[in-house]
């Protein structure tokens, strides 16, 4: 996928491989409103891009950057410029899908800048927020989101963003986000939030 020189505000990651499904559906709904709300974004659809495996080759902790050069290059320059990040992951046994674990496990390149190089990858006066949602296809139980919450707050923290938001969806294989006008409105209001904090801190 060629991303480009892409300076955005707003990053939104649908993590979901499975097109006009609910990820893919809520990502393009959150286009818009942003879009109405007047904040610049990207959408990134990580199925369609180039992102190849942490392997733990060790190469971060003594050079700036990651070896592995591919759409995620453009990605920490993205993670840096932007004011926040929106993620959209189906829920895969109780977390996050592989693809989207691995753009997880590769921004140990900006840990690593920032705690063994001490020459951070990102901008760490600048502030962002991120929001993530997470659509259960099962019926609710107690731990169905739980890994989730802790893969995507370790990345939230990595980006140097503060998690402001997080919305857990189940049941939608019963019931999918464009046949519920609850969902829907809940996407809604929970976007413009969202705008309006990114607002507030790009003013500041």
């Amino acid at each position: 996928m060629e991303i480009g020189n892409m300076t955005k505000d707003i990053l939104i990651i649908n993590a979901s491989p499975r097109k006009d499904k609910n990820c893919f559906n809520i990502s393009r709904d959150i286009s818009k409103i942003l879009e109405r709300e007047g904040v610049s974004y990207a959408l990134l659809d990580i199925y369609e891009m180039d992102i190849d495996y942490c392997n733990a080759c060790g190469y971060c902790e003594h050079k700036k950057g990651c070896r592995i050069k591919d759409d995620m290059t453009e990605l920490y320059e993205m993670f840096d410029k932007s004011r926040g990040t929106v993620v959209i992951s189906p829920v895969y046994f109780n977390s996050v899908p592989a693809k989207m674990k691995t753009v997880v496990d590769r921004t140990q390149a900006v840990y690593s800048s920032k705690f063994v190089l001490g020459d951070s990858m990102i901008d760490r006066g600048r502030k962002r927020a991120g929001m993530y949602l997470a659509v259960g296809g099962s019926k609710p139980y107690e731990d169905q989101f739980d890994g989730g919450d802790i893969v995507m707050d370790f990345f939230f923290k990595s980006i140097n963003s503060r998690s402001i938001k997080n919305i857990r969806i189940p049941d939608s294989d019963e019931v999918s986000y464009v046949e519920s006008e609850e969902l829907v409105e809940c996407i809604k209001k929970s976007t413009e939030e969202y705008a309006a904090h990114i607002k507030e801190i790009m003013s500041e």
